[in-house]
């Protein structure tokens, strides 16, 4: 059952002119035009003096307000309309670049494992905060020109750190709002069997550009375990890192926050101890 339903996944994931089919809202925000101007959708004319319809923030289209509700989830991000990478939705980031996942992901894991796998306490130990922000801000400049190699940053907990910080910084995170209570009833299930079934059928929930990048980062966290005896780091010590980092509470609510705790870190180890059974 689950050979199957990956399979489909994965047929989502495919890119037929060089385009990864991940699908987009639009990002519609109410628009003065100057000038005459056509809705892109029904091709009929706005009408008014001011906010006559709305504008992608994201990639242009201008259409009026009533049409935008009809337009399909087809919004193609213009590279010169996404200013920075951090704090970017994610989806909107990898259609923009026309990557399968964020390129602070693959450039960070990529230095990690070429680098620091036996690193001890790895991804616990937090790196210096201004130089985490200068590598922030390198790939906000430079996107995946960005040098974030040894002779620059060779403390690797800077790079961990800066890893992390692109994945609390996400508006929508990981697992997202939508999946959030889904994966914490999933994670509340006492039959480990059962649990690995919810937690599998809740996956599949995820926007595929999401699901990939969980994915990625499950098999590379599944790496940094392999190198427990050196780093110290096994699957329950990388739970308590990422559970908070890469799921958050719809409800902002600190009592809510500390009573999901020890279920985000259980959802993020039973993600990296069975990566190769759930994705």
């Amino acid at each position: 059952m689950w050979g199957i339903s990956s399979l489909v996944r994965r047929a989502a994931l495919t890119h037929n002119d060089n385009h990864f089919n991940y699908e987009k809202t639009h990002n519609f925000k109410v628009h003065t035009f100057r000038g005459p101007h056509w809705c892109e959708y029904c091709a009929n004319f706005m009408w008014g003096l001011i906010a006559q319809g709305v504008r992608c923030s994201d990639c242009g289209l201008n259409v009026h307000k009533q049409c935008s509700k009809h337009v399909p989830n087809d919004c193609q991000p213009d590279l010169k309309r996404i200013k920075k990478v951090y704090c970017c939705d994610l989806t909107t980031l990898v259609k923009a670049h026309n990557t399968q996942r964020p390129m602070v992901v693959d450039i960070c894991i990529r230095e990690i494992e070429a680098r620091g796998l036996k690193s001890e306490g790895l991804y616990r130990v937090s790196g210096f905060t201004e130089h985490i922000e200068d590598v922030k801000m390198a790939f906000d400049r430079d996107g995946e020109k960005a040098d974030i190699s040894a002779n620059i940053y060779p403390d690797i907990n800077i790079i961990t750190g800066a890893l992390k910080l692109y994945f609390r910084d996400l508006p929508i995170p990981v697992i997202t709002y939508d999946t959030y209570p889904k994966f914490i009833e999933a994670a509340k299930i006492s039959n480990a069997d059962e649990r690995l079934e919810a937690v599998h059928d809740v996956l599949m929930l995820l926007p595929p550009a999401h699901y990939e990048t969980l994915r990625y980062l499950m098999i590379h966290l599944k790496k940094v375990t392999m190198n427990e005896k050196d780093n110290f780091m096994n699957a329950e010590n990388l739970g308590i890192v990422f559970g908070p980092t890469l799921m958050r509470s719809p409800e902002d609510s600190t009592l809510t926050t500390l009573h999901d705790m020890r279920y985000q870190k259980l959802i993020v180890q039973i993600l990296i101890e069975n990566e190769d059974v759930l994705f």
